[in-house]
């Protein structure tokens, strides 16, 4: 048995020992959000997944049969949304256009899922248009990450729903993508995830916590802040991740998170790999490193960096509102209950 599995559990075991209850910190006193959350029906293969650009265009036709064959290799079938072929500026249409195909999509009763081709920009525009009460008649496995943040948020918080933070069809989608894909879209599963050994896993501040899932891109999710779209806070399991933002402007849409109470409100943190996040002038600037510790490390909760979600190759699939627990020391996810039904 190699060093990290080891680790792994004994870490485990040791969760539950006295001695160290006062690491632990759980939900038990707090009453989650939504008692009855919504949740899709489980992907079988041979099922069809509308493919749309709800925020920015896509520029590569290429990109789009790529997509079909990705989705072809986990057995599901494609049929893309007007959105893949339009261009409205740096958006892939007018926000109205936009808004009604996620709402065709949810209508529609021969889509089994929907996946976002990208993220890019421009999903908060669509929050208003939408209707949640059909997505929640209506509910189904909608997959997305980057800007899609606002609308995984938003279907949590109006429509009481899970969806899912995962690959887009402009992702990579390694065996390793697939596999925690699968196994929590199709198999039910109570999947267990471990940051692997050849990550940049780091612990912020020890601990194992637990709390239902919520989160995405971090520069996404701090501007939804003071919006109706962002839920309660209070008992979050919190995820998030960037990419091409220096250290500097993630030091301030830290402190907006903190000043606005939620880093005081949550169970956990869970820090994705953030890409392309080095400061242009080191010799000016902080570290990330540092910057996470600035703002995490004396929150008295558990927190950690290199879980495998965001901009990178290997992708766990996260989803909102499921109940998790955390485990900082070793860098583990394991979710507590299935996504789907």
């Amino acid at each position: 048995m190699d060093r990290r599995n080891f680790i792994f559990k004994t870490g485990l075991a040791a969760a539950s020992i006295p001695l160290l209850s006062s690491f632990i910190k759980t939900t038990e006193s707090t009453p989650f959000l939504f008692q009855n959350l919504t949740l899709p029906k489980a992907l079988k293969k041979g099922d069809t997944i509308g493919v749309i650009a709800p925020g920015g265009a896509v520029f590569t036709a290429s990109s789009i049969e790529n997509c079909k064959i990705k989705l072809a290799s986990v057995g599901l079938k494609m049929v893309p949304g007007k959105t893949l072929s339009t261009q409205h500026g740096y958006l892939s249409d007018t926000d109205e256009n936009r808004a009604k195909e996620i709402m065709d999509m949810f209508r529609d009763p021969n889509i089994n899922g929907v996946l976002a081709m990208r993220g890019g920009s421009g999903c908060a525009r669509v929050l208003p248009l939408l209707d949640y009460d059909i997505i929640k008649e209506n509910p189904k496995a909608f997959i997305g990450m980057s800007d899609i943040t606002a609308l995984l948020t938003a279907f949590y918080t109006k429509a009481e729903m899970t969806s899912f933070h995962g690959p887009v069809g402009y992702s990579t989608w390694t065996d390793f993508t697939k596999k925690y894909l699968t196994e929590t879209l199709f198999d039910k599963e109570e999947t267990e995830m471990l940051a692997p050994v050849q990550s940049d896993f780091y612990t912020i501040s020890k601990g194992v916590s637990q709390g239902e899932l919520i989160g995405g891109n971090l520069t996404v999710f701090s501007q939804l802040i003071g919006t109706p779209y962002l839920p309660d806070m209070n008992g979050k399991l919190l995820f998030l991740e960037d990419i091409n933002e220096e250290p500097y402007k993630i030091d301030r849409m830290l402190m907006q998170l903190k000043l606005a109470g939620i880093l005081s409100q949550v169970n956990g943190i869970i820090l994705g790999e953030c890409r392309k996040c080095d400061p242009e002038e080191p010799e000016k600037s902080l570290t990330l490193k540092q910057v996470f510790q600035d703002h995490l490390s004396n929150l008295n909760i558990p927190v950690f960096y290199g879980a495998k979600f965001g901009h990178i190759k290997d992708k766990w699939t996260l989803p909102i509102g499921i109940r998790a627990e955390m485990n900082a020391n070793i860098g583990s996810l394991k979710l507590l209950e299935p996504a789907v039904v």
